[in-house]
Formats: C-alpha cells, sequence, structure tokens
C-alpha cells in the first residue's frame, strides 16, 4: 500500500501529463479550476489512479474530488478498505 505522500506524488505525476511537466502542482491545488482540466480530464485522471493502485473509485466520490490532495487521500481510503 502506497503511502499518503506516495499517492500525493504519483497524483501529482498523473496531473503533469494533462498540464505539462513545467507547471508546480500543490496539494491544494484545484484540478479543474487552477489546473485547468475538463470533466473528460477528471476521467482520466480517475482511471490512471485506479489503474496504478489497484483501487475502484465508487462515483459517489466523484463529487468530493476536487484537489489533488483530495486524491491523495481518496486512494488511502480506498486501500484501506479493500
Amino acid at each position: 500500500m502506497a503511502s499518503y505522500l506516495e499517492s500525493l506524488e504519483l497524483t501529482r505525476d498523473f496531473l503533469r501529463r494533462h498540464v505539462g511537466d513545467s507547471r508546480q502542482i500543490g496539494p491544494s491545488d484545484h484540478i479543474q479550476k487552477d489546473l485547468g482540466l475538463d470533466s473528460l480530464a477528471v476521467m482520466e485522471l480517475v482511471s490512471e489512479v485506479e489503474n496504478h493502485f489497484g483501487v475502484c473509485v465508487p462515483s459517489d466520490m466523484f463529487e468530493h474530488i476536487s484537489t489533488v490532495e483530495d486524491v491523495a487521500r481518496m486512494v488511502q481510503r480506498l486501500n484501506i478498505t479493500r
């Protein structure tokens, strides 16, 4: 199981593919407002997270994913409940 910091860094890596390598990405950055991802890109991000961490993100969790930190914390919760 990945630690919170590992989850956070991997989430940043996934996001860099969408926003570019030169962009600084912080835990409190809003995925859509600050980083500019549209809903399709958010779905792609969630798919990458699911595939990498071996988790399944329930659709009701999507409304709680707004920041980079939210994704890392979600991975931690889903790994604990597996």
